[in-house]
């Protein structure tokens, strides 16, 4: 499908009304319709305090949007060979060998897992991990596994460590069994170190980040970018503070590269990958992956036995499931108006994920669209209607062009 459409207007007006209500300080949206070129359309500051304006070239934390990265990059070493799908991870990982499961609520009370944690597994959140603040959310606190936090002093201060500690830890299901949302990109990470044989953030590098031209992405944000790095700004009790300053940020020397959440980028970069999943593995003649590999990524991999995605937990998704590290929308949905049920209100086989501090994109192959959505909040429930209502608009101003 071809088109010149070159306005999104209500969405366009979805974004600026929550910066001009006072919602957020600023944001952008990036997309695509067919064959035509990326789009921009930006709206405020990179802080309530901050005169700079929001551009494509504006830096975000992107937490969970690493996501669909890293497990790309694992799905071009499984193109090539060198892992497979349902591999057990202890061929790559020993330390994951013997994997013992709770029964209940007491760590030390466990049994045998019935199967071994495949790459699958780690791809679609079934390998039986936790992460804080959801399933064992003490229990990996207790033992320094908070990859979302990456100066934790207690914490492991490198990808290997993180992985040595999490391979003593029960899990809290057998492998397969049940949707988790997890570390288990993380632990992809890591995987993808020891079978590439390069350290993980190098290979995203030389892989994906370099031939792509995503020339601001990466684990950490360098003193000379750091007037184009948004403030994280947290409500509590009705007022505003910086979880996160720009200035003085945790990301100018993270302790290991988290591929479930540890990125930066921007929304130039970012479309730039969006734009090549959506191209099937190839970007401005440079190709990174195969089609075949793509059209994997964004089909449901989902284990035969687990028949529900959950987000947070107890949350069900409805009519979702889960490809390479991001959610595939199985039938035409209906926005809630909730957090719970993102992706929102989207046709069938949309696919992508959204992250913490209120990021998400959206990738409709079947029309050939994404529109990518970068602001920074939290917490991330404060605002739930905010990605919802923005899909919605964009749909509902693609079929006002129609």
């Amino acid at each position: 499908m071809t088109t010149t459409m070159d306005r999104l207007a209500e969405t366009e007006k979805t974004m600026r009304g929550f910066v001009e209500q006072g919602v957020i300080p600023g944001a952008i949206i990036a997309w695509r319709d067919g064959d035509g070129p990326v789009r921009y359309q930006a709206a405020g500051t990179l802080g309530f305090d901050r005169s700079t304006p929001v551009d494509e070239r504006s830096i975000f934390r992107i937490y969970s949007q690493s996501k669909p990265i890293t497990a790309i990059a694992a799905m071009m070493l499984m193109e090539e060979g060198i892992i497979q799908i349902d591999q057990p991870i202890s061929e790559i990982l020993p330390a994951f060998a013997d994997m013992r499961v709770m029964v209940g609520e007491d760590p030390a009370d466990t049994r045998p897992a019935a199967r071994p944690i495949t790459i699958r597994h780690l791809l679609t959140h079934t390998a039986g991990f936790g992460m804080g603040g959801m399933t064992l959310d003490a229990l990996y606190t207790e033992h320094g596994i908070t990859p979302g936090d990456p100066q934790t002093e207690t914490g492991p201060k490198s990808l290997a460590e993180m992985g040595e500690r999490l391979a003593t830890l029960p899990l809290a299901t057998d492998p397969g069994t049940q949707f988790d949302y997890s570390v288990a990109l993380d632990v992809l990470g890591l995987v993808i170190q020891v079978a590439s044989g390069m350290p993980f953030d190098t290979f995203l590098q030389q892989r994906l980040f370099g031939p792509l031209g995503m020339v601001d992405t990466g684990f950490s944000i360098s003193p000379e970018k750091v007037d184009r790095f948004a403030d994280l700004p947290e409500e509590q009790d009705g007022k505003w503070t910086l979880v996160d300053d720009p200035a003085n940020s945790m990301y100018a020397a993270p302790v290991y590269p988290s591929g479930g959440g540890g990125l930066v980028s921007t929304a130039h970069d970012y479309a730039r990958f969006a734009a090549m999943l959506l191209n099937e593995g190839e970007l401005d003649g440079v190709r990174v992956v195969k089609p075949e590999t793509v059209r994997l990524a964004r089909s449901n991999l989902l284990p035969a036995a687990v028949k529900e995605v959950g987000l947070p937990v107890g949350h069900p998704l409805s009519e979702v499931g889960m490809g390479a590290g991001m959610s595939v929308s199985l039938a035409d949905s209906s926005s809630t108006q909730g957090l719970f049920d993102w992706p929102g209100d989207v046709p069938a086989g949309v696919f992508g994920w959204p992250g913490m501090a209120g990021t998400a994109c959206w990738m409709d192959p079947n029309r050939n669209f994404f529109l990518l959505y970068l602001t920074q909040f939290s917490p991330s429930w404060l605002n739930g209607a905010m990605r919802p209502d923005m899909i919605a608009a964009a749909y509902r101003d693609l079929q006002a062009a129609e």
